[in-house]
């Protein structure tokens, strides 16, 4: 639309030394328009796509304008869509031609270009559908129903090729029941170090003797793949499939997810799990550094 792509002619007009005829017909300059409309080539495409455009009934000085009058006609999003993805393709045929002096079938580019629409707009249907779950997600501790231990989780990454390990278990009072944090001498990615975390604590408290819990992160990853109870064959899919199989072990086991807003006390022991040299749990208390985290979730969540 602003003349920036390399078509010859605009090449040409700032001072290169080149030929401004289009490579593909050999007629006419090669404009922005030429090239992505006009040329005889991009002008099958066209024809044969499924918007079965006649680019010549439509007017324009320049790509911008020839938009323009299409745009008085076709406002649909979806046609739209089509439409940029088969000027993509249009780009890309040319670039081959020029450069590599292969010419790609027509209907390949337009299959391409539809393919590319399809999966274009299944991603924007998911991320509108991820936003909308977001927005229902909790940001607050909460605390669990009668009867159940409440266990959050959390990793922390550490400079020194080391992660930390972080996990509190609360009652339906909001009560500390157990705490525990464990650092790890190694380098994992952050999901894997997340789900490593879950496990942890969930071997702490089935040690505890407690049976019905629910198990709650502030990684997305690691929530989707144990609601779904499908891991894939990765390290993160080994970790996930020992948490599925410790859960087994309970008489109750759900899992949450709550953002890092409602996740503060479990954060806080994966990053005291530096101060320590090996594992540590605390019964029915947690070290005084992460008191002031356990008191504000217990203000939030009964005020």
């Amino acid at each position: 639309m602003k003349g920036a792509v390399a078509a010859r002619q605009c090449l040409f007009q700032r001072g290169m030394n080149i030929d401004p005829i289009c490579p593909m017909c050999g007629s006419e300059n090669e404009t922005i328009l030429h090239m992505l409309a006009l040329c005889p080539e991009a002008k099958r495409i066209w024809y044969l796509s499924p918007l079965r455009l006649e680019v010549e009934k439509y007017e324009g000085v320049g790509f911008g304008e020839w938009c323009g009058s299409i745009r008085v006609l076709h406002k649909d999003p979806h046609w739209w869509n089509i439409l940029f993805a088969i000027l993509w393709g249009i780009w890309l045929r040319r670039n081959v031609w020029s450069y590599e002096n292969r010419k790609k079938d027509l209907m390949d580019v337009i299959q391409k270009a539809v393919s590319v629409v399809g999966d274009y707009e299944q991603a924007q249907q998911a991320l509108s559908s991820s936003e909308g779950r977001h927005q229902l997600l909790e940001s607050k501790w909460k605390p669990p129903t009668q009867g159940m231990i409440k266990i959050n989780s959390d990793a922390a990454i550490f400079d020194n090729s080391a992660v930390g390990l972080g996990g509190v278990m609360r009652d339906a009072l909001g009560e500390v029941v157990v705490a525990t944090c464990l650092c790890l001498r190694s380098k994992y990615e952050v999901d894997v170090a997340e789900a490593l975390a879950l496990r942890h604590s969930l071997r702490i408290a089935l040690e505890s003797e407690f049976r019905k819990v629910c198990l709650e992160t502030d990684c997305m990853k690691v929530f989707s793949h144990l609601t779904k109870g499908c891991a894939p064959a990765t390290i993160l899919g080994m970790v996930i499939n020992d948490i599925m199989q410790l859960a087994r072990g309970c008489q109750s086991c759900s899992f949450s997810f709550v953002k890092r807003s409602g996740n503060g006390a479990a954060h806080a022991l994966a990053k005291l799990s530096s101060s320590y040299g090996d594992l540590r749990v605390w019964m029915e208390e947690v070290p005084s550094e992460i008191s002031p985290f356990v008191m504000a979730d217990l203000a939030s969540a009964f005020e």
